[in-house]
């Protein structure tokens, strides 16, 4: 059985990626991991530099607005040093754990100056207007941020709790920001809390306007963009509109 693989381009040199930080997130609550992820990556034009292929791959791909888009798709800014994971689909689940493990492998093998995860949480926990993001941090993590902590004895699961808990086994400094978020519906504004927080922690330098004054836009769209990925992933092969 193939393994999960991490396919760089030809001209990609290991030394270009070493000490980077490492942005990832998925495809949950509110969409916030991936809102985030690709927005940056397009805002700051950031090149792709490969993608990951996992044994059950997804069948489907397309054209982003970068050019051919994978599952799975690695992106580098140069200038910053920052890599991009964006995940345009969630892993098959049974192949969470391999997929967050090779991973994290990688970004040690890099080693990895810091890795930061991006999610959501749902809103119904908000204790006030004013309380925009929660976060946490493993042991090898020396970033420090003005927001509260999440609350002892929430639960964080999936993809992301697997690339914290293997960040920890590895000794990689592992950052989860939290932005609270809608459960029902992709959520934009929280995107930008997100990004806001990553302008701080990493200047970025990314404007967060167009998530806020286009949050309907962007949210219809990227609406449109599942129900057609998951109409196509429960089809028949003799049912897609694209072969």
């Amino acid at each position: 059985m193939m393994n999960v693989k991490i396919v760089l381009k030809s001209d990609v040199r290991k030394e270009e990626l070493e000490n980077s930080n490492f942005i990832t997130g998925f495809r949950t609550l509110g969409e916030v991991g991936y809102v985030t992820t690709r927005y940056i990556v397009l805002k700051r034009k950031m090149e792709k530099i490969g993608f990951i292929l996992t044994p059950s791959m997804r069948d489907v791909t397309f054209l982003d607005e970068y050019g051919l888009a994978t599952p799975f798709d690695l992106f580098l800014d140069r200038e910053l040093k920052i890599l991009v994971l964006v995940n345009h689909l969630l892993p098959i689940r049974k192949e969470w754990p391999i997929f967050t493990k090779k991973i994290t492998q990688w970004l040690k093998q890099l080693n990895t100056k810091n890795e930061i995860l991006i999610g959501g949480l749902d809103k119904a926990y908000k204790a006030n207007n004013n309380d925009t993001l929660r976060w946490l941090k493993n042991s090898y993590s020396n970033i420090e941020l003005r927001h509260p902590l999440i609350e002892k004895q929430l639960l964080m699961v999936g993809p992301l709790a697997l690339l914290t808990i293997y960040g920890e086994a590895e000794r990689l400094p592992v950052t989860v920001l939290l932005p609270y978020a809608d459960r029902d519906r992709i959520d934009p504004e929280a995107a930008a809390v997100a990004v806001e927080t990553l302008n701080e922690l990493l200047q970025v330098n990314v404007d967060t306007h167009e998530l806020y004054e286009d949050a309907k836009r962007i949210n219809e769209e990227l609406q449109r963009q599942m129900e057609l990925l998951q109409k196509e992933l429960n089809k028949g092969s003799s049912q897609r509109v694209y072969m």
